[in-house]
């Protein structure tokens, strides 16, 4: 599973800060639930600054070439993810 990293910073623009493969010793764990559970814990944003990337995105950023489209892919991934955790719910 592979996780991004990321922090937003205070003028609002994304900077990257790490792809992280996270696979368990044996290698279990193929969504990153318990990398993340760590994450969350260890890390005062619980997890705020991580997503996971899924297979369907994780082929699609393994395919291309272009630097451009790579971060279009990253930028969006990131983008949905910190929307999705910032819903407030109502």
């Amino acid at each position: 599973m592979l996780f991004i990293e990321y922090d937003i910073t205070a003028s609002g623009q994304i900077e990257l800060v790490a792809l992280i493969n996270a696979v368990e010793e044996n290698g279990e764990d193929d969504a990153g639930t318990e990398w993340m559970a760590w994450r969350s814990a260890e890390f005062e944003d619980n997890g705020l600054g991580c997503v996971g990337v899924p297979p369907a995105e994780l082929e699609l950023m393994e395919q291309t070439e272009d630097p451009e489209r790579l971060r279009g892919i990253v930028e969006r991934l990131i983008l949905a993810d910190r929307a999705a955790k910032e819903e407030v719910p109502s």
